[in-house]
């Protein structure tokens, strides 16, 4: 048995008071320790495994799927042994394995979304038949998938995927697939007020081109569009 110092406080470990035998002065609960271990995995003197998860997500994204996916492995192990499942566990099991479903259609579909977006290079990360090699679908299939979720028909669990992330409010109405960011550019125009003549507007360039003061926005727009031609040309 390994005993740890009741002094420390640091989190990797719980401390537990042992109860000990008052004659043999051992202690009366067997403490197992693993017969053997292989990274995250560790393998238990009485045949059960254990393995080790390491998540930053808090109590509503990362540790509630590894609480309801601990959940779908009882489930599993009860059905593969032959157990008689009491209803309460059944309806336990039942209802974590739905939410954990839900939960997965939306990693899945978040993943194709992020597949398709323009990756550091400027292009789609993958290709749809990439795509549909790994999900086992026809590229048809996968593509038609994606154009509904660009249109609005995103997974129903995509809020609880995506809370307090910059991805939230991508795709939340539909439409077209996020931009990456495009560097300024050396003429770019808008219109302004003028400060010298109120009451007027201009046109602004980035170099500091500026065009004639005027009452009309429409004018000062096309000069603006009229300068970057001439730049650009």
């Amino acid at each position: 048995m390994t005993t740890y110092s009741a002094s420390y406080t640091g989190t990797q470990w719980k401390i537990a008071q042992v109860e000990l035998d008052p004659e043999t002065r051992t202690p009366a609960e067997t403490m197992m320790e693993p017969a053997a271990m292989a990274g995250p995995t560790a393998f238990w003197p009485d045949g059960t495994t254990s393995y080790t998860l390491h998540f930053k997500g808090g109590p509503e994204t990362s540790w509630t799927v590894a609480d309801e996916a601990d959940t779908a492995l009882k489930a599993l192990e009860a059905l593969r042994d032959g157990e008689e499942i009491t209803p309460g566990a059944l309806q336990t099991y039942l209802n974590h394995v739905r939410r954990l479903e839900m939960r997965m259609t939306a990693l899945k579909e978040e993943l194709l979304l992020f597949a398709r977006e323009s990756g550091p290079n400027g292009r789609a990360r993958l290709t749809f038949r990439e795509i549909s090699e790994e999900l086992r679908q026809h590229y048809s299939t996968v593509a038609e998938r994606h154009q509904r979720i660009l249109d609005g028909d995103t997974a129903p669990w995509r809020p609880w995927l995506t809370q307090s992330t910059e991805r939230a409010a991508l795709y939340s109405n539909g439409g077209d697939l996020p931009r990456t960011p495009q560097p300024p550019r050396e003429h770019e125009t808008g219109v302004y007020d003028s400060q010298e003549e109120p009451g007027k507007v201009l046109a602004r360039c980035r170099c500091g081109w500026a065009s004639p003061a005027g009452a009309n926005t429409v004018t000062a727009a096309l000069q603006g569009k009229a300068h970057e031609t001439s730049i650009n040309a």
